[in-house]
């Protein structure tokens, strides 16, 4: 089955020249950019985050194997093939491997460039037609430039004569396989091979912030200069309302339960209705989280229908949404809960609802508001047939600016 294009991204290198001289001699794609992730899942991550619907290959050192095949399911990309010892060695690898993927386009890039400019991707997919076989970033040579003959003397040149190539690079498939399959030649990249064999390249202006890091010095520069200027941080709302039905108990025995809201046991007196243990506060928060996420509601991912939820813990359902909203960078600036009930009285438990809640979102307290409210006799909630809970959860999001 044909696809239209297929990310490879190259990370197979040693990178000796960013270990040199250093007591760490971990390649540099592996080296921890921030606190929680290394270059090469930096890039992955960069690369998902410009919402693309391509398959992304890792290409990575026959020693990663293992280790990369949990990164690969972790952000859900094609597993890792083994690369080379050249880049070029790689790509034919990865070229190979999708024969039977057969994509029209390749968009091969190195993982050292963690950054990526949505604007300069699309702009290749413009460029590139029936007669072009690649399509290339490019940046102008900003200083002058010299040539050094054998004897070291200086020789002029004209930089507007130059431009210096960047990736990521868009090439047709089967014009470049057919390239690296009739050519035994060593290339720098992939447009270098096209063009020695009469292929049409054509560029695009590229981003000088797409830099490659190649020694330790380029990785402080990147983190100063460009890392801390890619996240962008925006302020989202999001809305949760609940509500569940109250029972009255008749009879109340040893193994009746409490009544729980926000994961505190409250009275047995009365109990909730509902297909999990009904913990209405719970249950509000949740749907909080996953609105300012865009993420669908508690229903979507734990359906009433399936009988694996029945008589859940909802703690479990909220450790979901915050994981998600700690995977995508968010934070939780402050929570806003109302209960709206006859009975209990918030007053009594919430300052224990608010140490457990704070507990299960790894929060401080003085981040969560609880209050409570009756509906002063009025309608099934003022018959105390019923709870309902209204929660506003302010988030701290992360998003990449596409320049």
């Amino acid at each position: 089955m044909s696809k239209n294009c297929v990310i490879i991204l190259l990370g197979a290198g040693l990178g000796t020249r960013f270990s040199k001289n250093r007591k760490n001699k971990i390649e540099k794609q592996y080296y921890p950019i921030t606190e929680n992730k290394n270059i090469f899942e930096l890039c992955i991550e960069n690369i998902k985050n410009l919402n693309f619907n391509y398959d992304i290959l890792p290409v990575v050192n026959s020693n990663k194997l293992n280790y990369f095949r949990k990164i690969s399911t972790k952000y859900k990309i094609l597993p890792p093939v083994s690369g080379g010892d050249s880049r070029q060695t790689s790509v034919i690898n990865s070229l190979n491997h999708l024969k039977k993927m057969n994509p029209k386009y390749v968009l091969i890039h190195d993982v050292a460039r963690p950054f990526l400019n949505k604007s300069v991707i699309l702009n290749l997919f413009k460029k590139i037609d029936n007669n072009i076989s690649c399509v290339v970033p490019f940046i102008n040579v900003d200083d002058a430039i010299r040539k050094i003959d054998i004897n070291g003397k200086l020789i002029k040149l004209n930089k507007n004569d130059y431009c210096l190539i960047q990736t990521p690079q868009l090439c047709k498939f089967q014009d470049l396989l057919k390239t690296y399959t009739n050519n035994k030649n060593n290339y720098d990249d992939d447009s270098s091979a096209l063009l020695d064999n009469k292929y049409v390249v054509k560029r695009i202006l590229g981003d000088k912030r797409t830099l490659k890091i190649t020694n330790f010095e380029d990785l402080t520069f990147f983190k100063n200069n460009v890392l801390k200027n890619m996240e962008n941080y925006i302020t989202k709302v999001g809305i949760g309302y609940d509500i569940h039905k109250l029972k009255k108990n008749t009879q109340i025995q040893k193994n009746t339960k409490f009544l729980k809201l926000g994961g505190v046991e409250t009275i047995k007196s009365y109990s909730l209705v509902g297909h999990s243990d009904s913990d209405v506060i719970l249950h509000s928060i949740t749907d909080s989280i996953y609105g300012g996420l865009n993420f669908g509601d508690i229903g979507k991912h734990f359906p009433p229908s399936q009988k694996k939820w029945k008589n859940y813990d909802s703690s479990f359902f909220l450790k979901h949404a915050v994981k998600e909203l700690y995977r995508r960078g968010g934070v939780i600036i402050h929570i806003d809960i109302v209960v709206i009930t006859e009975i209990p009285k918030i007053s009594t438990y919430s300052s224990k609802i608010k140490k457990n809640i704070s507990k299960l979102l790894e929060i401080n307290e003085n981040k969560i508001s609880i209050k409570g409210k009756t509906n002063e006799g009025i309608g099934s909630i003022g018959r105390k047939e019923g709870i309902a809970v209204f929660t506003n959860s302010t988030l701290s999001l992360k998003e990449l600016n596409e320049f």
